[in-house]
C-alpha cells in the first residue's frame, strides 16, 4: 500500500523526534556500566579488603583446603623492627599457643601450651615443635601459597601432631599438625587441620537482600597464634592460652603478640592480621589493616559493592577496594 506524503512525513518526524529524545537522554543521563538491578538472594561482602601497611603487614599467610584439611602457611621476620612485635631469638625456647575456630567467633579449640625449640634434642615433651634450619640444610624458603607440598616442607622437616582440646565451647576439632622452619631473616610455619564442617567458610557479616531489605549474617574460619612479648602474662610459661580470654582475646595481665588469620578477611590477599593482646583489649598493630567494615550506620544497605562492570578477581564472597564502588552508583537515576 502506498503511503500518502503526509503519513511519510509524520513517520519521519516521529522517528527523528525519538532519536533526538534518545540522544538527549544519553547526553543528560548516559548509560553506565555501573548500573544493575538488585534481586532477592543477592549478597554483598561485609568487609572491603586492601593491601595492609606498617606493622599490620608483618605476617604473610595463605591457606588452601585439601580433602577437607586446611593447609595454612605463615612467614614473618625473626625481628620485624617494630616495637609491637615479639622477637624470635634463635636457640631460645619459646612458649606459644594456637587456637582455631570453625565458622564462629565464640567457639575455640586449640593447643594452649606449645614449646618452640631450635634443635631436635628436646622433643619428648608433648606439643614441642622443632624449628628446621633451612640455611644449614641448603633448603629454600617455602612459598607462602597454602599449597603445603613444596620442596621445603617435603624435605624432612619434622611435623608435630598437636593435642587439640576445647577452650571455649567445643567445635569438635581434636587434631592439628604444625611444622616450623627458619633462615637468616624469617621464621615459617605450616599448620594443617581437618575442618570440622569440611568447608572453607568466608562469609563473615555478609549482606543479604530479600527483595525488600538488606540484613547481615555469617561467620568465617579463623586461626590465631599467640606469642609472648618481653612483657608476657605472669603465668604464661605454665598456662599458655589459659591466660587468654578466648572470647575477646584479652589477657589476664601482660602483653602478647597475636597473628590473626581468617579465611574471608585476611586469606584472600595473603596475610594474617598482626595484633597486640593486653589485659584491656585485642587491638591492631600500627598501620592499616587488610580489611575494614563495609558498613555505615546511616545506611540500611552495603555502602560499597562490586563494580558490575568488573569481574571479581577473588570471587563473589570477597570485595576488593580497587574493584568496589558506592552502592548508590549502581542505581539507575
Amino acid at each position: 500500500m502506498k503511503r500518502s506524503p503526509l503519513v511519510a512525513i509524520l513517520m519521519t518526524f516521529l522517528l527523528a523526534a525519538g532519536m533526538l529524545m534518545i540522544a538527549c537522554e544519553d547526553t543528560i543521563n548516559p548509560v553506565s556500566d555501573s548500573w544493575r538491578s538488585w534481586e532477592n538472594g543477592d549478597t554483598v561482602p561485609g568487609y572491603v579488603l586492601s593491601e595492609p601497611s606498617g606493622s599490620r603487614a608483618d605476617v604473610r599467610a595463605k591457606a588452601q583446603m585439601w580433602d577437607n584439611y586446611y593447609a595454612l602457611e605463615l612467614a614473618c621476620a625473626l625481628n620485624t623492627g617494630h616495637s609491637d612485635d615479639n622477637v624470635f631469638q634463635v636457640d631460645t625456647t619459646l612458649v606459644f599457643a594456637v587456637i582455631i575456630s570453625d565458622n564462629s567467633q565464640t567457639v575455640w579449640n586449640g593447643a594452649p601450651l606449645i614449646h618452640l625449640v631450635w634443635s631436635d634434642t628436646d622433643l619428648e615433651r608433648p606439643d614441642t615443635v622443632s624449628v628446621y634450619d633451612l640455611t644449614a640444610n641448603g633448603r629454600p624458603a617455602p612459598t607462602i601459597d597454602g599449597d603445603g607440598s613444596d620442596e621445603t616442607w617435603a624435605s624432612g622437616i619434622p611435623e608435630t601432631q598437636l593435642a587439640i582440646g576445647a577452650l571455649v565451647g567445643d567445635n569438635g576439632l581434636r587434631e592439628a599438625y604444625l611444622a616450623a622452619a627458619y633462615d637468616s631473616t624469617h621464621i615459617y610455619f605450616k599448620l594443617a587441620w581437618p575442618d570440622p564442617t569440611s568447608t572453607m567458610s568466608l562469609q563473615r557479616d555478609m549482606w543479604h537482600f530479600d527483595g525488600r531489605a538488606w540484613t547481615q549474617e555469617g561467620q568465617d574460619d579463623m586461626a590465631v597464634f599467640f606469642f609472648p612479648t618481653d612483657q608476657p602474662p605472669s603465668d604464661w610459661e605454665t598456662m599458655g592460652a589459659g591466660t587468654i580470654d578466648a572470647e575477646d582475646g584479652t589477657t589476664t595481665d601482660g602483653i602478647l603478640n597475636a597473628w590473626g588469620w581468617t579465611a574471608g578477611l585476611t586469606n584472600p590477599l595473603g596475610y594474617a592480621d598482626d595484633l597486640l593482646a593486653t589485659a584491656t583489649e585485642l587491638a591492631g598493630d600500627a598501620g592499616t589493616p587488610v580489611f575494614h567494615l563495609n558498613y555505615d550506620a546511616a545506611k540500611s544497605y552495603p555502602p560499597q559493592v562490586q563494580h558490575p562492570g568488573i569481574e571479581s578477581s577473588q570471587g563473589s564472597d570477597v570485595l576488593l577496594e580497587n574493584e568496589a564502588i558506592p552502592f548508590e552508583e549502581t542505581i539507575r537515576p
